[in-house]
């Protein structure tokens, strides 16, 4: 790396000056060294500029995961324009909402694709170039750090995505403190197992050209298949992992981990979602040599705190993470402390401080906090706010997650405040699907669940949803359709159950408690019908 990076336009180009013919990114298909990198996003980026695109525009990258997608992301902050990762598989009703909603100028996405003209007016009058399209390379655009450099799309609680936008500031802040928390160096091969649209993929977006380390993509295809995933990182020598947990569960379970050298991986990240004591253990026993570590933040902070375990077996020669290492633990794995220059606060019902060991909202004040979201100053005005006595140009972000601080400071996760849940690491508002089904002609009321899977199924949960009165199969069918075209595919309820009634608590809301206790009754019910149907046979 050639001197201090203050946008993320001028990323490539830095590492490129130092390390021209280092290893950047590989897909199996492509390997690019950095200055093939930082030449083909300057001439991706010149050839949106030369169709109109200019400074502020949104671009969205409209692309399976790839060497392509990221050559695509950084050749649009290159020209000072923000980054609008649109899900390759989303439902075409869905993706059209993102591209309406962050009102993008230009579309890079394959231009012979079926599901570009599925789009329809979602695409109309806006650009669309080709991941390949060249022009005159694009200088490095001077870019305010402050400016926005990439939205990330959520579901709403109404059903209407939501764009989180990040600053090339909070960005750049995020990848400094990942290369310290994780001692990342330019000897690293970090796999990208999560796409463009979710968050998790800026670790190897943003902290891997900074800490000159390089990119090993996982493709979509290779991922539905564990033994192929362990392959991959066998061969490419992967040295960081960061993932959902249950793409590790999938890898060690069903991986062959014990027929490959996977020596060389030294850290494995998860979060996303909570870890079960049991399937973590297995993890670290199949990777002996590796530290694990839970990651916690939500995607308008990044990241905020971290918890480090210790690999089972520490070599004299291996270097030491930054932070707190602690060894295997019972129960609940902690999302632990915060890491640096971030605070944060426990507020009770009453918006007040928890001062010492309790429970609580959890507030985030940080450098890796999001501008706000994409035209929606109502929802950063909720979520985004200022505290007595702390300065006046310090905002807490209100996580909506309940915390317990324990005796020695650690953190540890309880659950949500609002009705948010997290399904392999996708936020998901219940409220949002309950909304969609309710459009269905033959719906009365409905109720979304998860039905939690057993300890040796983790990361199995499912979505259920509830609906009264009991449709037949046809309005079911009819119902998934609007499902599947409406919401993104991680969203959609595996199973539709008939009921009489949906419970309902003292003030007309849903009772989700008894929801899923009804759920479990319709199980039991069906399960009793099943054997005494073998049994009259």
């Amino acid at each position: 790396m050639s001197g201090r990076v203050d946008a993320l336009s001028g990323l490539l180009d830095s590492v490129a000056a130092g390390r021209p013919h280092d290893e950047a990114v590989t897909d199996g298909r492509v390997r690019l060294d950095w200055v093939g990198y930082r030449d083909r996003a300057a001439s991706l980026g010149g050839a949106l500029l030369a169709q109109g695109v200019v400074p502020g525009d949104r671009v969205a990258v409209h692309l399976p995961k790839s060497s392509d997608s990221f050559v695509a992301a950084h050749a649009i902050v290159r020209i000072g324009a923000v980054v609008v990762p649109v899900d390759w598989f989303a439902p075409t009703d869905y993706a059209a909402e993102v591209l309406r909603d962050a009102d993008v100028a230009a579309i890079v996405t394959a231009a012979d694709s079926d599901r570009l003209g599925a789009l329809g007016t979602a695409v109309d009058g806006r650009i669309v170039v080709a991941p390949d399209a060249t022009g005159v390379p694009a200088a490095v655009a001077h870019v305010a750090p402050a400016s926005a450099a990439y939205i990330v799309y959520t579901s709403g609680s109404t059903g209407r995505p939501k764009g989180i936008v990040h600053s090339h500031a909070s960005a750049l802040a995020y990848a400094r403190k990942a290369i310290a928390t994780y001692a990342l160096t330019p000897a690293d091969r970090l796999a990208n197992i999560a796409p463009l649209h979710f968050d998790q993929s800026t670790f190897e977006l943003w902290a891997a050209p900074l800490a000159g380390a390089s990119v090993v993509v996982v493709p979509d295809g290779v991922l539905r298949f564990p033994a192929s995933v362990s392959d991959l990182v066998a061969r490419e020598r992967v040295t960081v992992w960061y993932s959902v947990p249950y793409a590790i569960s999938q890898l060690v379970s069903r991986g062959a981990v014990a027929d490959r050298d996977l020596s060389s991986l030294r850290w494995v990240l998860f979060g996303g979602e909570s870890f079960s004591a049991a399937s973590l253990a297995q993890a670290r026993l199949a990777l002996p040599h590796a530290w694990f570590s839970n990651v916690y933040g939500p995607a308008e902070v990044n990241q905020c705190t971290f918890h480090h375990l210790e690999p089972h077996r520490l070599e004299p020669h291996r270097l030491e993470p930054s932070g707190e290492a602690t060894d295997a633990l019972e129960g609940v794995v902690p999302i632990g402390r915060p890491w640096a220059d971030t605070e944060v606060m426990l507020v009770d019902a009453d918006d007040r401080e928890v001062v010492g060991p309790g429970d609580g909202e959890l507030l985030v004040s940080t450098d890796t906090m999001m501008i706000g979201y994409w035209n929606r100053p109502d929802l950063t005005a909720a979520a985004v706010c200022l505290r007595p006595g702390s300065p006046p140009d310090r905002r807490w972000y209100r996580t909506g997650d309940r915390v317990r601080r324990r005796g020695d400071g650690l953190l540890v996760f309880l659950g949500r405040t609002d009705h948010q849940v997290k399904i392999r690491g996708h936020r998901i508002e219940l409220e949002a699907i309950e909304s969609t089904l309710s459009e269905a002609p033959a719906v009365v009321a409905c109720a979304v669940v998860v039905e939690r899977a057993s300890p040796d199924r983790a990361g199995q949960d499912r979505l259920v949803a509830l609906v009264a009165p009991a449709p037949d199969d046809r309005a079911i069918a009819m119902m998934i359709d609007l499902l599947r075209r409406r919401l993104p595919r991680y969203a959609v309820p595996q199973e539709i159950v008939g009921v009489a009634a949906i419970p309902r608590s003292g003030t007309g809301k849903i009772d989700r408690s008894a929801a899923v206790e009804l759920l479990s009754e319709c199980r039991q019910k069906s399960a009793h019908a099943e054997a005494a149907g073998r049994s009259s046979g």
